[in-house]
């Protein structure tokens, strides 16, 4: 089965057919049966992982047995992703994994909540985390293709600058040309201070350098950023931009909309939602004035939230409309993480009619920061 013509040239021609095909079968994915795969694997009592495998004795059940599907996770309790930052991410991962150690992509958040986690994934757990959500995404809302990007993003131990590089080329470009931005440090400066206007300048300069000798078409980085290379680049170089993909913090709908109307008025504008812990959601809708929806791809990542504030109460899954903060579930063969509480407060909303295949599952409306010392943080992507 051919790819569609849209994406040419991808540098691994196989991504395309295996994400086409993936998608197809997951037109109604069989949530519960991956959860029951991935419970084998991470329970296992002599090949699992030893951080499930010692959760498991102390919860006093066969987690196998009594969790046959996924009205029953809140059996297994909830997780606080601080929590994660002292366990050693290879007790995070059962046997049959280590013995592929060399296939993993190992990488860690920004330590927004604290102290940074280390997460790791199979390149084939990676690919549909990251680069299978944004290529199918990308063909339903028309962003362009085959174009030069420009990616102002942090690299090194943080998965979004692999994730911009796999993204790029199979959307049929090559690499991106990158300037690195460190957002830890950027976390420490105060917000409109001197130091962090400078930061940013320093950021912009370096991306004028790529933007005033290449034929950049497309950008990827954070709202703050792409506003202020408006600001610097002439008409005719932001008319020349034919896709802006944005991710690392929140906008709101008005600033959107200015970026659609007045920025970069020839391009595609499209939005991803995300971590470095469970992969990248997408919207599925570039229509002006739109609310952010994000949606998971596949079957290896529910969304949900707690049917209380705080870090405590019930996971809930599945009910269109429900509020409150976020909590997911990563069922990977990788790694297994299971009701996580993350820092955002989200709606969660059912794929749109005509949603392309593999948006089969529950998405999250509008994330924002829930408590008060987390306001300035930014909307996690990747």
């Amino acid at each position: 089965m051919k790819f569609p013509t849209r994406f040419p040239g991808f540098y691994n021609t196989m991504i395309f057919s295996r994400t086409h095909d993936l998608a197809m079968k997951r037109d109604k994915p069989d949530i519960d049966a991956r959860l029951r795969n991935v419970l084998a694997i991470h329970f296992d009592p002599e090949r699992g992982s030893p951080f499930w495998i010692d959760r498991a004795a102390r919860m006093g059940f066969d987690p196998r047995e009594e969790t046959q599907s996924i009205a029953a996770l809140s059996k297994l309790g909830l997780l606080n992703p601080r929590d994660l930052a002292n366990i050693p991410m290879e007790a995070m991962l059962p046997r049959p994994i280590l013995e592929r150690r060399r296939e993993l992509v190992i990488a860690q958040t920004g330590g927004t909540l604290g102290r940074p986690v280390w997460t790791a994934y199979l390149r084939r757990d990676f690919h549909e985390a990251f680069v299978e959500p944004f290529v199918v995404a990308a063909q339903h809302v028309g962003f362009p293709t085959g174009g030069t990007w420009l990616y102002v993003g942090p690299s090194g131990p943080h998965i979004i600058g692999r994730a911009a590089d796999a993204i790029a080329c199979a959307t049929g470009s090559m690499r991106p040309f990158s300037i690195d931005f460190d957002p830890r440090w950027a976390k420490k400066l105060t917000a409109g201070s001197f130091a962090a206007q400078r930061y940013l300048q320093h950021l912009v300069d370096q991306a004028m350098a790529v933007v005033s000798t290449q034929g950049i078409t497309v950008l990827f980085s954070t709202p703050v950023v792409v506003q202020a290379l408006t600001e610097a680049m002439s008409r005719d170089q932001r008319e020349r931009i034919r896709g802006v993909h944005y991710g690392g913090m929140g906008m709101t709908e008005d600033e959107l909309n200015r970026m659609q109307t007045e920025g970069f008025p020839n391009a595609v504008h499209l939005s991803g939602y995300g971590n470095t812990l469970f992969g990248c959601c997408l919207e599925l809708d570039v229509a002006a004035h739109r609310e952010f929806v994000f949606y998971p791809y596949a079957d290896r990542l529910l969304l949900g939230v707690l049917d209380q504030d705080g870090d405590a109460g019930e996971p809930i899954y599945g009910v269109d409309g429900q509020e409150g903060p976020l909590v997911f579930s990563r069922l990977d063969e990788t790694l297994l993480l299971l009701n996580v509480v993350e820092r955002d407060a989200v709606r969660l909303c059912e794929p749109p009619k005509g949603a392309p295949e593999g948006f089969r599952l529950m998405g999250v409306a509008s994330p924002t920061p829930r408590t008060k010392h987390q306001t300035t943080a930014a909307v996690s992507l990747y």
